[in-house]
């Protein structure tokens, strides 16, 4: 049975990080009134994606012989059709899943999408949110490095994610504005275009989503990663102490990210 809903009862971007988060693989239709669409997931990151406004360039992507000029080609026109896709408040979304890669969209060849590989779907809602109307410097999709797979390892709470949240990070003598791309009771991924260094102590405030409400939470930088692509760049932070109910809100949200996941019937 397929996954299917309104997006006045759920926005897209819930829809695109709970599949994301699922690591499912198929195809993602939304129809409101003024515009329509869809994407094209593998493993939970996206392949391509559809909206009349990201046309021009989807084919130009499958057209594009040369690999590194398609992927550039790839990552524009996704962030295009997410971009008019996000803006619909009212409508519909299904997702079906398929386990073989789709070849074929709007009359297009897109076999070739598969071979350099599909686009991590948190690195693109964080450009978006970031840069929606600047210019970008393309990178293609990342493999986990040997520093990610460390931390992985070393980590007492399970991260979820993607998740994109504002937060601001206070130390002594400097403020960070940056977000929030994964979250778990023990900790977060926190991305800004300045780094703190290791081992500082800090104050994180942030706003989480589904009107939970505001967090205030004591941490220290447990390890920060100042090269590589702009969205795998950011400090890793762990949490000491929790202000008023913030470990409770924290609770709740990924309690709620859990569900939502499960709840989701993703069949062929």
């Amino acid at each position: 049975m397929p996954y299917t809903g309104r997006l006045e009862n759920r926005p897209l971007l819930d829809v695109v990080q709970i599949v994301a988060y699922s690591q499912q693989s198929g195809i993602l239709s939304v129809k409101g009134i003024t515009t329509k669409g869809l994407l094209i997931f593998e493993g939970g990151n996206i392949v391509c994606a559809y909206s009349p406004a990201a046309l021009p360039l989807l084919v130009k992507a499958a057209k594009e012989a040369d690999e590194r000029h398609r992927l550039t080609f790839r990552r524009i026109q996704i962030l295009a059709a997410l971009r008019e896709l996000f803006d619909l408040a009212e409508g519909d979304y299904r997702f079906v899943k398929k386990n073989d890669p789709v070849t074929e969209l709007e009359g297009l060849d897109i076999k070739s999408f598969y071979a350099s590989g599909a686009l991590d779907t948190g690195d693109l809602l964080l450009v978006l949110e970031k840069a929606m109307d600047e210019e970008m410097e393309v990178h293609p999709a990342q493999k986990p490095t040997a520093v990610d797979l460390k931390h992985a390892d070393q980590r007492k709470y399970e991260r979820y994610g993607p998740v994109i949240i504002k937060g601001r990070l206070h130390m002594r003598d400097r403020t960070y504005d940056g977000f929030l791309t994964n979250l778990s009771e023990g900790g977060t991924f926190f991305h800004a275009d300045a780094l703190p260094s290791s081992s500082s102590l800090a104050e994180l405030e942030f706003d989480l989503p589904w009107e939970l409400g505001p967090c205030r939470v004591s941490c220290s930088v447990a390890w920060h990663r100042a090269e590589g692509p702009d969205a795998k760049r950011g400090a890793g932070l762990s949490f000491r102490e929790f202000e008023g109910e913030s470990r409770e809100r924290i609770s709740s949200y990924i309690v709620r990210f859990q569900e939502l996941a499960a709840d989701v019937d993703f069949q062929a």
